[in-house]
C-alpha cells in the first residue's frame, strides 16, 4: 500500500513538473523579424539662417524617409491646401502646434510640429566692462527673423532717467537700434529696457532686457529671498551719491520654497531652503521631506547642490545655519543640528552620512525647560558659545560650548553653565538675533507679546526676565511705529506658519560691518512690509526697499560696484 501510494506521488510530481515546463517553454517569445517601417518622413528649416528655429514665416522643407512607389500627399494641419509631391516645402502663418501628416505607399503616418512666433533677439552692447550708473553709455543690436522681409517698427520703452548720448531724456524711441545710439543710466540695480516689435501691423512678445547697472563706488551688497521669486541683491553704500537711485538686482535664481537663511562665504551664498513642507506634518514613511542647501556664486554664474534632502525625512529639511571652520552647521526642524563640510557637492541627506553634531537631549537643558519637539530658530556664536534659539517646547536661547555636548541622553546631567535666556517671556520668544562684535551689541526679533526689534548688552540680556524688562530695548520707525510681524491665520499658514506655534515670523538679521546697520525682512499686516534696517546714527528703523516679502538677508562685505 505504502510502495503504491509512492509511486503514485512520484507520477503527481512527474506531471506537475511536466506541465510547468511546457507552461514555460510556451511563453518563451521566438526571435522574429521586426517589421519594416511603411511610412515616414521628416523636416528641416531650409532658410539660409535659424536654421534650428520652426517660426512663423520659415521655409520648411519636408520630405519622406522611406522609399515611395506612389504619389506623396501631404496636409499641413493648418487649413491650407492639401500639397502633392515627393518633397515639398512649406510656411506656418500662425504660430501653435499642428499636426502633419504624409499618405503614401497605401499608408498614413502623422507628426506633430510646433511653430515658434516669430521673436526678437535683443542684444547689449557695453562698452566698459561695468555699466556703471550716469556714465557709462551702452548700445543695441536686434536680430529679427524676418524670411519675407514684411515692414517692421521697433518701439523701445527705457526706465526713468535714461539719457542718450545728447544728454536728452529718453523714456520711448521708435527706430532702428543704429537710429537709437548710445544711452545711460540714472539708477542701480536691474534696470529693464524693452522693445515691441510691430510686423506687418502685428504686435510681435514683447521682449525685455535687464541691465545690470553698477553703482559709481565700491560698497557691500545686500542679498533677500523674496517669497515665491529669486534671489534679489541691492547695493548699500554708507553714504549714496546725491541724485542717485539705487534699486534691486533680479539675480534671476529661485529663492526656493521657505529659503529661512543664506550664509555668505568667499564670495558665495549658501542658501537652506527648508522646502514646502516646514511646519508639523505626520511624516511617518520619513519621505515627504523636499529641502536642500545649494551654493550661488555671488553673481549668480554658479548655482550647485551642497546637500539634498528630496525624498527624505521632512523634518530633516535644513532651516537654519552658521559656518565656521570649513563646515557648515544646521538646523533642521526640531530635533538637532548637523555638519556638513563645506566641499560637499550633490551630496543626499542620509542620517548615517550625516549625523547630528547635537540634539536637544544631548545638551542637560533637556527636560529642564528644553523637550522634545522644541523648533529650532537661529544660531550664532559668541567667542567659544553657540547661541541656539527655540519655540514651542523650549522657548528662548540656549548657549552651550563644544564640551557641554553628550554622548547619549542623561537626564542627571547638569545643565551647560553658559546658561539659557529668555524662557520666562511665556508664549513669547526670540526667533531671530545676531551679534556685533565691534559694538558687543545683541540684536533680536521677538515674536508674540511684545513683538518687535531691540538692541541690547549681554549682560543686559542675561537680565531679561519679562517682556515688560524689553520695553528700554525696543527700536521704532521714525513715525513710532514698531515692527510688527504677520500673525500666521489659515489662509497664511503655507507661508506664514501654523498659528500659534510654529510662526515663520523674521528668519535672519544680517549686520553690515561697515556702517553697523541691521537689516532683515518685514512681513506685516500692521505696517509696510520689506527690507528693513536699524541705523544706528539715526537709533531708529528705516526701508531700504520697500513692498517686498521675503525671509533671508545676507550681506557680502566685500565690497565693489556691482556684485
Amino acid at each position: 500500500m505504502i510502495s503504491t501510494m509512492k509511486n503514485l506521488f512520484k507520477l503527481l510530481l512527474l506531471c506537475l513538473f511536466t506541465i510547468n515546463f511546457t507552461a514555460c517553454k510556451d511563453h518563451i517569445p521566438e526571435v522574429e523579424e521586426l517589421p519594416e517601417e511603411k511610412i515616414n518622413f521628416t523636416y528641416q528649416v531650409s532658410d539660409d539662417i535659424y536654421k534650428l528655429d520652426y517660426y512663423v514665416g520659415a521655409t520648411i522643407k519636408f520630405y519622406p524617409t522611406v522609399d515611395v512607389n506612389t504619389d506623396c500627399v501631404w496636409n499641413f494641419g493648418d487649413g491650407s491646401e492639401v500639397v502633392t509631391g515627393d518633397t515639398v516645402e512649406h510656411k506656418f502663418t500662425t504660430a501653435g502646434s499642428y499636426v502633419v501628416t504624409l499618405e503614401a505607399n497605401g499608408f498614413t503616418k502623422s507628426n506633430d510640429i510646433y511653430i515658434s512666433d516669430i521673436k526678437p533677439i535683443v542684444t547689449l552692447i557695453q562698452e566698459d566692462s561695468l555699466c556703471e550708473v550716469m556714465s557709462s553709455y551702452i548700445s543695441f543690436d536686434v536680430e529679427l527673423p524676418n524670411p519675407d522681409n514684411l515692414p517692421a517698427e521697433y518701439q523701445w520703452t527705457f526706465p526713468d532717467g535714461t539719457t542718450n548720448e545728447a544728454g536728452e531724456p529718453v523714456a520711448t524711441f521708435v527706430g532702428l537700434p543704429e537710429e537709437l545710439g548710445k544711452v545711460k543710466f540714472a539708477k542701480v540695480g536691474s534696470q529693464t529696457v524693452a522693445l515691441q516689435v510691430v510686423l506687418d501691423g502685428r504686435n510681435l512678445e514683447i521682449v525685455k532686457k535687464n541691465v545690470q547697472v553698477a553703482l559709481d563706488t565700491i560698497a557691500p551688497t545686500l542679498y533677500y529671498a523674496t517669497v515665491g521669486g529669486n534671489i534679489m541683491a541691492v547695493k548699500i553704500p554708507a553714504t549714496p551719491t546725491e541724485g542717485v537711485v539705487i534699486e534691486p538686482y533680479d539675480m534671476g535664481v529661485s529663492a526656493g520654497q521657505h529659503m529661512f537663511n543664506m550664509l555668505c562665504y568667499e564670495d558665495k551664498l549658501y542658501c537652506l531652503d527648508a522646502g514646502k513642507q516646514y511646519y508639523y506634518v505626520n511624516d511617518e514613511d520619513g519621505v515627504m521631506g523636499d529641502g536642500q542647501i545649494t551654493i550661488v556664486a555671488k553673481d549668480a554664474s554658479s548655482i550647485e547642490t551642497m546637500i539634498s534632502n528630496v525624498g527624505g525625512p521632512a523634518f530633516q529639511d535644513p532651516f537654519f545655519g552658521y559656518i565656521e571652520n570649513g563646515n557648515l552647521y544646521y538646523s533642521d526642524r526640531n530635533t538637532g543640528l548637523i555638519i556638513v563640510p563645506l566641499s560637499t557637492r550633490n551630496a543626499t541627506y542620509s542620517a548615517a552620512a550625516f549625523p547630528y553634531w547635537v540634539q536637544n537631549n544631548t545638551l542637560g537643558y533637556y527636560g529642564k525647560g528644553l523637550s522634545y519637539g522644541a523648533i529650532s530658530s537661529n544660531l550664532i556664536k559668541i567667542g567659544d558659545t553657540y547661541y541656539w534659539g527655540k519655540t514651542f517646547n523650549g522657548r528662548g536661547i540656549w548657549r552651550f560650548k563644544v564640551e557641554d555636548i553628550l554622548t547619549a541622553q542623561d537626564d542627571k546631567a547638569p545643565a551647560p553653565a553658559s546658561g539659557s535666556l529668555m524662557t520666562s517671556l511665556g508664549t513669547s520668544f526670540p526667533k531671530s538675533f545676531t551679534y556685533n562684535p565691534a559694538t558687543q551689541e545683541f540684536f533680536l526679533a521677538l515674536y508674540g507679546t511684545g513683538e518687535g526689534f531691540y538692541k541690547m548688552t549681554i549682560p543686559e540680556l542675561e537680565a531679561i526676565k519679562d517682556v515688560k524688562n524689553l520695553t528700554p530695548y525696543a527700536k521704532y520707525f521714525a513715525d513710532g511705529s514698531a515692527c510688527a510681524q504677520r500673525v500666521p491665520t489659515a489662509a497664511t499658514k503655507d507661508t506664514e506658519g501654523a498659528a500659534p506655534d510654529e510662526p515663520v515670523g523674521i528668519t535672519q538679521l544680517a549686520i553690515d560691518e561697515v556702517t553697523g546697520r541691521v537689516y532683515f525682512a518685514l512681513r506685516s499686516d500692521a505696517v509696510k512690509s520689506g527690507i528693513v534696517y536699524y541705523d544706528p546714527a539715526t537709533d531708529k528703523l528705516h526701508y531700504l526697499v520697500e513692498g517686498v516679502e521675503a525671509y533671508a538677508v545676507t550681506i557680502n562685505p566685500n565690497q565693489s560696484k556691482l556684485f
